[in-house]
């Protein structure tokens, strides 16, 4: 799923082939063009991607929360007019 501003990807590591749900969401305000970015990484088993490469839209997005809970992720997160943030999120953080 990729447009503008959200897009899901599973991604592969070229090394050891660990797949990836890689998860950007961009909320724009219209008030100044910088606009809050949040981006979210957590592995995933090759069934488990298989499964969301079958979803599209609002599915594909709770079907990652579902995934996703408890799991560790790695997060970027860009506020309006805020630092940008790299930090571990979820399960023993």
């Amino acid at each position: 799923m990729d447009e503008s501003h959200f897009h899901v990807l599973i991604l592969a590591c070229p090394d050891c082939s660990q797949q990836f749900v890689s998860k950007f969401t961009e909320t724009v305000d219209w008030a100044g063009g910088d606009d809050a970015q949040f981006w979210t990484l957590f592995p995933v088993s090759p069934g488990e991607a298989g499964e969301l490469a079958g979803r599209d839209g609002a599915a594909v997005d709770m079907a990652i929360a579902v995934l996703g809970a408890g799991r560790r992720h790695l997060r970027r997160d860009y506020p309006s007019g805020g630092e940008s943030r790299i930090y571990w999120s979820g399960a023993d953080s």
